[in-house]
């Protein structure tokens, strides 16, 4: 009841505050503008967002991937995407899910969000130049009108295309309904008072960007409110390009959220864009003063009016992060370093634990299905140990090189040998079901490429099922007849041999028909053998249809894994199959 009674109390309480923000914005029109403003302006940037992952369809996904090899062309194409999609957000979503997947490695990354912190950058130039000195409105009601409209009517990427109109609009709207708000407060407000002259006001500005920023989840928001102000005298120059500098900051907190959920390798890569944002804030903050001063003259050589605060404030901001870049650049290696340190992959990890299957994996086609692609490699690895304990051999005498006579020929202990179904309940079993439950929670447009892929890798995983559950139903027979003197024994011998050589034919890679072969040429071998041995009655009926079951569970076994090999995952290396994860 506890609980209940808190939860209760939270509920009114925000009630209340609905309630006294409801009244305090019916009796102020100014404020009420204002927050129209906002509301609107974030909700283009989130329909904006959503209509760019639709028409990109991975496209975006494979670009920043392929920029990450080189450091400074993962900066500029880092740069480009982020001033085209116009969300540094995106971008970093993508980096770490690139990361957390395996895709890329963490200096590239880094470098990938150093140019997102660069491109973002763009935003402020675009309502600095356009955004507060047109009209917006008259444009942005045709664009909504066709965004709507096409929303309802239209269908894959033409529907993506009417979704970036509509969000077009609705950040023409909410821009234009901002200005009016500021307008508004033109003789009602001034903030002259806290100009430069009073040093310790900045961090509190750069506070309030911060908070801003990570209240709205939106760098661009924060500098749009901080823009309009400028641009109406509410805000001296100096505080807002502090205001600038904390929405820096607060842009960090994407990826702090985004790594929650991911393991090591996304967690370095949010301490990597916290170090870089709160290092260039405090340069920044600085050298404030001085800064201002290159911007001041900076801007007279680009032709700027002395009093063009906006546009100032936006080459300031584009300024102190090329710095910062400048600065963070060379320290890019030893940063990875030292994260890899401080944030060390887990000693012990359970043994049926996903290792690639997070939460940011889940944001984009490439990275999800690279994830499955390493984690079905794992599976794989898995299956292949499992199978050679059905045929009561150890992995290391078939995986990694030729299993030899003597090694099959070796007395057999059945208590040595766990169950495979035991075995498939602990190893294989949990690692599937995070497999499926990772594709069933995947929800990003893909292309049909990535969906022929994901299809592929789903019948992969349950062909492996398929090939233990005949393996647990040989290993039945064989532990049955493991006894030295048992008739059946030399047969599952030449069972076993051949088995063995065609497992360490699938983990090298080998192809289809030279898998199968060693089991074909026993399995003639044992039918000709077979005839013989009733006759002689060395065997009797019952053993003899024994014997057949199981090979023909055998064959069953090596079809299920070899069948068809096409579109499966590359192999793993004989070397690298030879340890068990």
């Amino acid at each position: 009841m506890g609980a209940d009674a808190k939860a209760r109390r939270l509920g009114r309480l925000a009630l209340f505050g609905l309630v006294a923000l409801a009244a305090l914005l019916l009796a102020r029109r100014d404020l009420a503008t204002l927050a129209a403003g906002l509301g609107l302006f974030l909700w283009g940037m989130s329909h904006l967002e959503e209509a760019i992952k639709r028409l990109s369809g991975g496209t975006l996904d494979r670009w920043l991937h392929a920029a990450t090899r080189r450091p400074l062309r993962a900066i500029g194409v880092g740069a480009l995407a982020t001033a085209l999609v116009q969300s540094s957000s995106l971008v970093t979503l993508l980096a770490l899910s690139f990361v957390g997947a395996g895709l890329v490695a963490l200096p590239g990354a880094i470098a990938l969000l150093f140019g997102a912190n660069l491109g973002t950058t763009t935003g402020a130039w675009l309502i600095a130049s356009l955004g507060l000195r047109f009209d917006l409105a008259q444009y942005a009601m045709p664009l909504l009108a066709l965004g709507l409209l096409g929303g309802r009517w239209l269908k894959g990427n033409q529907a993506g295309i009417a979704g970036a109109l509509l969000g077009i609009g609705l950040l023409f709207l909410g821009i234009d309904f901002m200005k009016l708000g500021f307008a508004a407060w033109q003789d009602g407000l001034s903030l002259e008072g806290l100009a430069g002259d009073r040093l310790w006001h900045w961090p509190l500005f750069v506070l309030f960007g911060v908070l801003a920023t990570v209240i709205m989840q939106s760098s661009h928001a924060t500098l749009l409110i901080t823009l309009a102000a400028l641009a109406g005298g509410q805000l001296p120059y100096l505080p807002a390009l502090a205001i600038a500098i904390g929405a820096n900051i607060g842009t960090t907190v994407t990826a702090v959220i985004g790594a929650l959920g991911g393991g090591p390798p996304a967690r370095r890569l949010a301490g990597a864009h916290v170090i870089f944002n709160l290092g260039t804030a405090c340069v920044a903050l600085g050298l404030l003063v001085p800064l201002a001063g290159l911007v001041d003259l900076l801007g007279r050589l680009l032709g700027l009016a002395d009093d063009a605060w906006p546009l100032k404030l936006a080459l300031f901001h584009s300024l102190f992060n090329l710095l910062g870049i400048v600065l963070m650049l060379p320290l890019i290696p030893r940063l990875a370093a030292w994260l890899e340190r401080r944030i060390p992959e887990p000693s012990q990890r359970p043994t049926a634990q996903a290792r690639y299957l997070n939460p940011t994996a889940l944001t984009h086609g490439d990275s999800a299905v690279t994830a499955l692609e390493q984690e079905y490699r794992r599976l794989d690895r898995r299956t292949y140990h499992l199978l050679c304990s059905a045929i009561l051999l150890p992995s290391a005498e078939v995986i990694g090189h030729p299993p030899t006579p003597a090694a099959v020929a070796t007395p057999i202990d059945p208590r040595a040998w766990p169950t495979v179904d035991s075995r498939y309940r602990e190893r294989i079993k949990p690692l599937l079901a995070e497999i499926l439950d990772f594709h069933a929670r995947l929800d990003v447009p893909l292309t049909e490429a990535q969906e022929q892929r994901l299809e592929e890798l789903r019948e992969a995983s349950l062909r492996l099922v398929e090939a233990v559950r005949f393996g647990e139903v040989l290993q039945r027979s064989l532990l049955h007849h493991a006894g030295p003197r048992d008739p059946l024994r030399q047969a599952h011998d030449a069972l076993r041999q051949a088995l063995a050589e065609a497992l360490n034919r699938l983990a090298s890679e080998a192809p289809a028909t030279a898998i199968a072969a060693p089991l074909a040429a026993v399995r003639r071998q044992l039918q000709r053998d077979l005839a013989q041995r009733l006759k002689a009655e060395e065997l009797s009926a019952w053993q003899a249809s024994t014997l057949m079951n199981d090979l023909h569970q055998a064959q069953r076994l090596i079809a299920a894994l070899s069948e068809p090999r096409a579109g499966e995952p590359p192999r793993e290396s004989a070397s690298d199959a030879a340890s068990p994860t």
